[in-house]
């Protein structure tokens, strides 16, 4: 079974604006944790994501232990 931070790291941002043309671009949040380097298909500008306070990294571990705690309080 996979956890669900492993499932939200593995969704996708959708409509991440290119800062130089506006092109909505889709990313996976394991990409902005990575801090990857991603091109615009449009105007291939080289865009680095970046998580600098580190809250989408810490929101797969949040949203698995309310649904840990959520199990709990449903069945004891």
């Amino acid at each position: 079974m996979v956890s669900l931070s492993t499932q939200f790291l593995r969704s996708d941002l959708d409509d991440v604006p290119c800062p130089r043309c506006g092109f909505g671009l889709w990313v996976r949040y394991a990409e902005v944790v990575a801090e990857c380097a991603v091109l615009c298909p449009v105007c291939r500008t080289r865009i680095q994501l970046r998580d600098d306070r580190g809250s989408v990294n810490n929101a797969g571990s949040a949203i698995e232990s309310e649904f840990d705690q959520m199990i709990k309080d449903v069945f004891g």
